[in-house]
């Protein structure tokens, strides 16, 4: 029997991701700590569904190896805490898995399970969500089948209409991690906030972003075969001022016991930007190649949620399906550009090649 487990299924992107699976016509079962809450959910749904109480990843990972799942989506953050040990029952249950991690350390763990999943036949696809895959489409495509690009240059500017505590955690450990980019292919520090800058859009106006160590500067290395890649986003505040501070914050945050703090913290808080936020999210990327060439382009979606809803909901349905090659990927890696516009983006490129941004 073919079953697709939606772990963290009561909070803000495991919601969204069961309701789209259920209304799509999938049977999720929904896994979390909660009875109450996950039986109430489950009331909520279109069709059938059904629940399964997982105190933590512990008991999670029992499950997993007792009923193996078919495909086990992983929401809960900090992916740091969850994502190696759940995709490690996942190989070894013969299960395929996927996760919305979007922090650089997760995301390159799961990678790195690459040789142990195509040995258990298995496919992990880590960041199925608005972060990877907005900006990891669009350096897909503007490579295309031309040689590793030079430089390559992305941003993430989702719009929201609220943060959950998971977004919250793990924005505490994409910050705690500090400055990070490629430079002549090698992971290097940088000074956090340090690098920032002006994001072009359509229609003449600009985002103001900072540089941070997220899934998808991997991503984009990885798919722009570019030696020097860094990677922007709107999520973490970028002021002046506060630019000034990030590097202190990301120290005291390095600090095991201040992160474990932290953490406590943001869990119970709920975090809600302007409503017009949430009406649209934008990527961005650039290429730029050895011979002065470049391409530049844009994605564009709605509300970052529901993106990444759509997102995760198809790549579970088509690892039900069996149909995936066995391995660890990002989601454009294993399905290409095309899995960004199936979940409902726009991708525009630049009709001027040569335009600078």
């Amino acid at each position: 029997m073919t079953t697709i487990w939606v772990y963290g299924a009561t909070g803000r992107g495991g919601r969204a991701i069961a309701r789209r699976l259920a209304d799509e016509g999938a049977e999720p079962v929904l896994v979390g700590r909660d009875p109450t809450r996950l039986g109430e959910l489950a009331r909520t749904l279109p069709g059938p569904s059904s629940t399964l109480v997982a105190s933590g990843v512990s008991e999670l990972v029992g499950l997993v190896a007792e009923r193996k799942p078919t495909v086990l989506v992983n929401t809960v953050g900090p992916f740091g805490d969850t994502a190696l040990e759940v995709a490690g029952a996942c190989v070894r249950a013969g299960s395929h898995y996927l996760d919305l991690a979007n922090e650089l350390d997760p995301v390159r763990a799961v990678l790195d399970l690459d040789s142990s999943a195509r040995a258990a036949g298995v496919t992990l696809v880590t960041g199925a969500g608005f972060g990877v895959l907005a900006t990891e489409s669009l350096v897909i495509e503007l490579r295309g089948d031309r040689a590793p690009a030079r430089r390559a240059w992305a941003a993430a500017l989702p719009g929201v209409d609220g943060l959950g505590s998971a977004v919250l955690a793990s924005s505490i450990d994409v910050i705690a991690v500090g400055g990070r980019r490629y430079r002549d292919g090698r992971l290097v520090r940088t000074r956090f906030g340090a690098e920032h800058a002006d994001i072009p859009l359509p229609g003449g106006v600009t985002r103001h972003a900072v540089a941070v160590p997220t899934g998808e500067l991997e991503a984009a290395h990885r798919a722009s075969g570019a030696g020097d890649v860094v990677c922007y986003s709107s999520e973490v505040p970028n002021g002046r001022l506060v630019r000034a501070f990030l590097p202190v914050v990301s120290t005291l945050l390095a600090r095991n016991g201040v992160r474990v703090v932290a953490h406590r913290l943001v869990a119970r808080l709920r975090l809600t930007p302007p409503v017009t936020a949430a009406e649209q999210s934008w990527a961005y990327a650039r290429l730029e190649w050895a011979d002065g060439s470049e391409r530049r382009a844009w994605l564009h979606s709605g509300e970052g949620y529901q993106f990444t809803a759509s997102v995760a909901a198809t790549v579970a349905r088509r690892l039900a399906e069996g149909t995936a090659r066995a391995g660890a990927f990002t989601p454009g890696a294993l399905f290409g550009a095309a899995l960004a516009r199936d979940a409902g983006a726009r991708i525009i490129q630049d009709s001027k090649g040569g335009t600078r941004s």
